[in-house]
């Protein structure tokens, strides 16, 4: 009887709300890892005139969404946000070629 009831509220609209609704927290949840939810309410209500009852359906997706990435800043003595610690010292790096990594090792 639910998926009749749903097939023909709104000429099958409602069935397909939710078919689509259901499909978007399916693709989120395996996009994300992490938990969603999908809450189909029926509302039903008596008319004030005869024996017919009124219906509605409410659809709401809860899907998880992406988390925004994080940076790592360091404040300066004057309050301003820079990549680089301050209070670390630079190492002196060089590049060397591939002969001169492998020398001494045999």
């Amino acid at each position: 009887m639910f998926m009749d009831f749903l097939r023909q509220h709104r000429s099958g609209a409602s069935h397909g709300e939710a078919t689509e609704a259901l499909q978007a927290l399916v693709a989120a949840v395996t996009e994300e890892k992490r938990a969603g939810k999908l809450t189909i309410v029926i509302s039903l209500r008596p008319l004030a005139k005869g024996d017919g009852i009124e219906t509605s359906v409410s659809i709401k997706l809860a899907a998880p969404e992406p988390v925004a990435g994080t940076s790592i800043f360091y404040p300066t003595p004057s309050n301003d946000l820079v990549r680089q610690d301050p209070r670390q010292q630079a190492m002196e790096l060089q590049e060397i070629g591939p002969a001169e990594a492998h020398r001494g090792l045999a």
